[in-house]
């Protein structure tokens, strides 16, 4: 599993989803092929979490509820198959975000399974 930081750079004018890109191809996966990527959301408070999990569940997700490491937050967990491209993610992260906005939640971060979806 690669792990792609929400806001960290990687090297000058690369940003995080070519370095996953990148990192699929060396592994010697497919980049074009779809992937199983988690999507990670702090939110505060169970009840908050389990409605922000039943909003972003559809027939194309997994959405799991995990306790955090940060006191007061729950994290919400949406696992989706997709091809891995800088517009599909920037497109699900402000989906992500501006559903949990009203909850009190934050995106944190993505990651990308290494075997095909």
């Amino acid at each position: 599993m690669m792990q792609a930081p929400g806001e960290k750079p990687g090297a000058p004018g690369i940003g995080p989803v070519m370095l996953a890109i990148d990192q699929l191809r060396r592994a010697g996966a497919d980049p074009t092929v779809p992937h199983q990527t988690r999507h990670f959301i702090y939110v505060p408070g169970v009840k908050a979490a389990q409605n922000l999990a039943r909003l972003l569940k559809n027939q194309r997700r997994v959405v799991d509820l995990d306790t955090s490491a940060r006191k007061g937050y729950w994290l919400v967990v949406v696992k989706q198959s997709m091809v891995v491209t800088p517009e599909a993610m920037a497109s699900l992260r402000a989906e992500f975000e501006a559903a949990a906005a009203p909850f009190g939640g934050q995106y944190d971060r993505w990651q990308v399974d290494l075997q095909g979806g």
